[in-house]
């Protein structure tokens, strides 16, 4: 059922690289991410009204498309714009810095190491420059 409404293909990157400029970055349609080894190409088909539209993705925002899709109730030729439009809200640059309070316990853990880190290695730099300026005189 999928299928009737979506032209999935995998392209390999260097691919679809070659197509656009050389100095020009490949990025995901939806989360803006540099897209890695593969790429996951959304095209839409059937009867839709306005112009057909096509997406390149990222694995993640490709299966959360997909995902949307077999969840939704929505049936029709806007179904795939509807699936990339509700996985748009939740994973565009400015959704992902709107929902900045509410990471995960695994990215605050993250954002807590990094911190403790820069903060330990500032002061490990600290008491290096202390220890050399003391020793000099």
């Amino acid at each position: 059922m999928l299928d009737n409404f979506v032209h999935p293909t995998s392209h390999n990157a260097e691919q679809v690289a070659d197509e656009h400029e050389s100095h020009q970055q490949v990025r995901c349609a939806i989360c803006e991410r540099r897209l890695g080894g593969t790429l996951h190409y959304l095209e839409e088909t059937g009867d839709v009204q306005d112009e057909r539209r096509s997406w390149t993705l990222c694995g993640d925002c490709n299966s959360a498309v997909r995902q949307q899709m077999e969840s939704t109730t929505v049936r029709g030729p806007l179904r795939l714009r509807v699936a990339v439009g509700l996985v748009a809200t939740e994973r565009t640059p400015a959704a992902r810095r709107a929902n900045w309070g509410q990471l995960s316990d695994r990215h605050w853990e993250r954002v807590l190491f990094w911190s403790f880190f820069l903060f330990m290695l500032a002061h490990l730099a600290f008491l290096v420059v202390l220890a050399v300026t003391t020793i000099g005189h």
